[in-house]
């Protein structure tokens, strides 16, 4: 999947939120007494001064029914950086479709990018863009689920859900 996002001033947004805080959002901070395991490659400075980080939530070691889930999408990067040649916050996810709990991160990550960036939000490939609110709007049936609820889904989902990797250009950018 491809999130856009576009500062209202057309400038680089200094973003205010850590990595950790921004996962924890996305997923859960702490579940049954133990912290949320996640990868990633990035951290606060590479975040909050270059618009850069890759996420992940490590489903295995947070929740043991996935051990025994053998797809690809056990583990799915959301990765978000800042192209200077279109002045855009560029969020790209390792798959076109992705599962329920992680499609919820997404979104959560894309609204909260948004937020702190006062920006507008584009899933067409800058077609057309919106506000927060309309993207909240839009996808309420997803971000209206708990972690919980998506995560069950999502065990479900992996056992049929084709992975097609996203075709993204990074040198494009």
């Amino acid at each position: 999947m491809r999130i856009y996002i576009k500062t209202k001033n057309g400038q680089k947004p200094k973003i205010t939120i850590g990595y950790r805080e921004l996962a924890e959002r996305m997923w859960f901070k702490e579940k049954n007494g133990k912290e949320l395991e996640l990868s990633h490659i990035g951290d606060d400075e590479c975040l909050q001064e270059d618009v850069y980080l890759s996420l992940a939530d490590d489903k295995w070691l947070n929740n043991s029914q996935w051990n025994n889930d053998h797809s690809k999408f056990h583990h799915e990067n959301i990765n978000t950086y800042y192209s200077k040649s279109h002045h855009l916050i560029r969020i790209v996810t390792d798959h076109v479709n992705i599962l329920t709990v992680d499609q919820r991160a997404l979104y959560i990550m894309v609204i909260e990018l948004a937020k702190s960036a006062n920006g507008v939000i584009s899933e067409d490939l800058g077609e057309t863009w919106i506000g927060v609110e309309g993207f909240e709007k839009n996808h309420q049936d997803i971000l209206s689920l708990s972690y919980d609820e998506a995560n069950e889904m999502s065990l479900e989902e992996a056992k049929t859900l084709e992975p097609v990797e996203e075709p993204y250009d990074w040198e494009e950018d």
